[in-house]
């Protein structure tokens, strides 16, 4: 965007009109402080803000804000993502950063108002730039950062042709893309010092602004900032043209940065002489000779412009050293004379004067010889120099200090040191840090506590003082200790030495701690345990940090053994005694007690090996046994075993069933609660302690209790009625079940004193016939052609010879239960 608020550009007239007392330019001279040659921004109107997302710039006049408006102060450093330096190259002591690299929608802005005396004949200005931004190729032009700069004749309020920029970040012309990446891997482009002459000659009696603004993106990331300076002389652009007394040659410099150079050897434009940046004639030509160069800047960046060289004599300016001087060994003394405004300064050597750049500085030796200054007067518009010298003389003082056997020791050492100094000085008072020692005015010292010493002494009027040289006397360290405890368990000990050594002066102590085991430490208390039984001897050697030692007798710790705990158990069932057995490993302790806790199982019990306990609840129980062993009763060893309650499944009972008398019958039991069994009462089976029996119907009636133990012992009680046909006649039930569990899984007619069997059928619901037999003994399984038939009512149909002979038939209906 552009400001073209004509009401803007009023008010910072009058903004900065306040401030111009110093802006009425001498000739050839730029105005006050638009070079920022002073260092700050006098005369200089700034503004900050931030700019909208729409890319509107909101700015306000503000005071200069460090961080936004930056003096860049020789000899400045690089940037950091151009690698440029932050001082202009145009020689200037001082150049501007505008802006910063933190982003954050920010802008700022700087300007100078300034009216073209009308009595001038010419008037050009020189500025340089460099532009460092951060571009987000996904954002939008005016999304992203900008430099604006531009000269603006505030009588039209329009800007200059040529003096009119606006860079947007991004890889454009005669920007490079920097080795080091913004936020997030985010590009960055920067233009290194680029010069914009301006001949402003048609605006001579007018009012310009001078106006720069950079901003960053309208989103928080990305940064914009730039360099400006301005060059200090406005009446051209080129320097040398003048002939200063003694010069064979002169080299005339048209400013740098632009892209091309043409030398022309008259004001006709007659012949190109060179193409470089400067024009070397030898000897000089005539004085009125006039050499226009023609320069192009890159692309982009400026207009043609032709600036003009016009040849004229130079006098010499004058340099004032000021007068010889004598001063004592680190005092200064100002030297130089009164400044001149038209002339710079250079002062060598730089580092031995307060300011290198001013007429009369402060001045200091580094060495008791003769020292020389320098001093280079320039005359800024004609650019003649001339140089003087004054010399420094230093009155020497002896501080020469002998130190005499040692300065550091122990109370009692017979080497105990002492100072002196050369017996030609005049005065000598000794100090011990701040304070001056009474009576100690000779000139050797003993020390006779420890401190700082010195002396400060007088030699020739001049008063110095001696190296301070640091005494240490110190007395011997008292070491001693404590420890937590005299004895610990081999499973679990920990002791503490506590140092409670003093240094009576407060010295820093170090410490060795001597272990019999061959161990030692060096820390101030110290801790160990040990992993055997046995006794341990400790002795401490203290030793100041001054080399005092001194060491403790032995002091020693019992490290007695200890046991682990450890048992196991039979399996449990509720309401069923259970035995606990104890495993635990006692490791050779003399003495042990125990404390088992059954959690529900009863009270607990100190016993060794405890009784048989019984839980009446099943679930999961914390069994715990504690083993104390003497001299570990602090560290008792424990065992928690989670322990599984079980409890007997409910018993069931079976589905009764009939057998004939005299005949038999396979039956069992389930097999899903236990692996072992028992059938009460023992009689008429063929086995008692399986699973699978047969019984046989040679008596009554047997009602059987099955006991089914399972691994934990836990017994459940099932039972089974077998009721004993032993009426004459025939049997057949009414429902069977064929579900192949072993129990009424067929059916088959039982004939009890009859005489044979002629056959028995088996119809469905439609009268057809599905089995047949006229075998006795042979059952029916349910099936037909095997294929389980449909839960239902079937009808029977049996023939058979009673006990008279008689064919006697019967019919009847049976139910299939699946």
């Amino acid at each position: 965007m552009r400001i073209t608020d004509v009401k803007y550009y009023l008010m910072l007239l009058l903004f900065v009109a306040g401030n111009l007392q110093y802006s009425k330019a001498q000739t050839g001279l730029c105005p006050s402080n638009l070079d920022f040659e002073l260092g700050n921004f006098t005369n200089w109107a700034c503004r900050t803000g931030t700019v909208d997302g729409a890319g509107n710039l909101i700015l306000a006049p503000s005071p200069p804000i460090p961080g936004k408006h930056t003096i860049i102060t020789a000899p400045g450093g690089v940037d950091p993502y151009g690698g440029f330096p932050e001082l202009c190259p145009n020689g200037s002591n001082n150049s501007v950063r505008l802006g910063n690299s933190g982003g954050n929608h920010e802008a700022e802005g700087m300007s100078y108002t300034y009216t073209i005396p009308a009595t001038l004949t010419s008037f050009s200005i020189l500025f340089n730039y460099a532009i460092v931004l951060n571009d987000d190729p996904t954002h939008l032009g005016h999304q992203k950062p900008h430099f604006r700069a531009r000269i603006v004749d505030l009588a039209t309020n329009m800007p200059l042709p040529c003096v009119d920029f606006d860079f947007t970040s991004g890889a454009i012309p005669g920007f490079r893309q920097s080795a080091i990446a913004g936020p997030g891997g985010s590009p960055v482009y920067y233009k290194d010092w680029t010069p914009i002459s301006i001949n402003l000659n048609a605006y001579i009696g007018r009012t310009i602004l001078l106006e720069f603004i950079t901003n960053d993106c309208v989103f928080t990331a990305h940064f914009g900032y730039a360099y400006v300076d301005v060059n200090t002389v406005c009446n051209g652009a080129i320097t040398g043209n003048f002939i200063c007394p003694g010069d064979t040659s002169i080299t005339l410099s048209a400013p740098a940065g632009f892209q091309t150079y043409r030398w022309f050897d008259d004001g006709l434009f007659s012949n190109v002489i060179s193409t470089n940046q400067t024009l070397t004639l030898n000897p000089p030509p005539a004085i009125g000779a006039v050499f226009p160069v023609e320069v192009t800047p890159y692309a982009g960046f400026g207009c043609l412009d032709t600036l003009y060289a016009i040849l004229d004599v130079g006098t010499k300016p004058l340099a004032d050293a000021g007068p010889d001087a004598f001063i004592c060994q680190g005092d200064r003394v100002q030297i130089g004379g009164p400044p001149n405004a038209i002339y710079s300064y250079e002062w060598a050597p730089a580092t031995q004067v307060s300011n290198a750049n001013i007429s009369d500085p402060f001045a200091w030796t580094l060495s008791p010889n003769p020292e020389n200054f320098i001093v280079k007067a320039t005359d800024i518009l004609t650019g003649c120099k001339a140089y003087d010298t004054v010399i420094i003389n230093t009155k020497p003082v002896d501080t020469s200090l002998t130190i005499l056997n040692k300065k550091d020791y122990c109370i009692g050492d017979a080497l105990s040191g002492s100072l002196s100094v050369n017996p030609i000085l005049n005065n000598v008072q000794w100090y011990e840090s701040t304070t001056p020692i009474p009576g100690a005015n000779g000139f050797n010292y003993t020390p006779v506590t420890s401190g700082n010493y010195w002396a400060q002494v007088t030699q020739t009027g001049c008063v110095d003082s001696t190296a301070t040289v640091r005494f240490d006397i110190r007395p011997i360290p008292i070491p001693s200790f404590t420890v937590s405890s005299d004895t610990g368990c081999v499973t679990q000990n920990n002791f503490t030495y506590t140092n409670t050594s003093i240094a009576p002066d407060g010295a820093t102590l170090t410490h060795l701690w001597k272990f019999s085991d061959g161990s030692t430490q060096t820390s101030t208390d110290a801790i160990r345990s040990f992993t055997s039984v046995g006794n341990y001897d400790v002795k401490l050697i203290t030793t100041s940090a001054h080399g005092c030692i001194d060491s403790t007798g032995l002091t020693t710790v019992h490290v007695l053994p200890n046991g682990r705990a450890g048992f196991k158990w039979d399996s449990i069932c509720t309401n069923r005694p259970v035995q606990f057995y104890n495993l635990s490993d006692e490791s050779g302790s003399p003495q042990v007690s125990y404390n088992w806790s059954f959690n529900n199982g009863g009270a607990g019990s100190t016993l060794k090996n405890p009784a048989p306990v019984m839980y009446s609840l099943p679930g999961t129980v914390d069994v715990t046994l504690k083993l104390t062993a003497l001299g570990c009763e602090n560290y008792p060893d424990s065992m928690v075993k989670k322990v599984q309650v079980n409890i007997q499944k409910p018993g069931v009972t079976y589905r009764s069933i009939t057998v004939p008398q005299g005949s038999s019958q396979y039956i069992h039991v389930r097999d899903s609660i236990g692996e072992i069994y028992d059938w009460k009462p023992h009689i008429q089976l063929s086995s008692y302690d399986t699973r699978y029996t047969q019984f046989f119907a040679t008596g009554n009636d047997v009602q059987y209790l099955i006991n089914i133990s399972d691994k934990h012992t836990c017994v459940t009680i099932d039972t089974f009625l077998i009721q004993v046909l032993k009426k004459p006649g025939f049997y057949l039930p009414t429902a069977f079940t064929p579900n192949g569990d072993g129990l009424n899984d067929d059916i088959q007619p039982y004939l009890i004193g009859m005489k044979g069997l002629k056959s028995f059928s088996v119809y469905d619901r439609w009268g057809k016939r599905i089995f047949f037999t006229t075998t006795y003994g042979k059952s029916w399984d349910g099936k037909l052609n095997g294929i389980p038939q449909p839960s239902g009512v079937y009808v029977w149909m049996l023939e058979f010879f009673n006990a008279n002979n008689q064919l006697q038939k019967e019919k009847g209906t049976v139910t299939i239960i699946r």
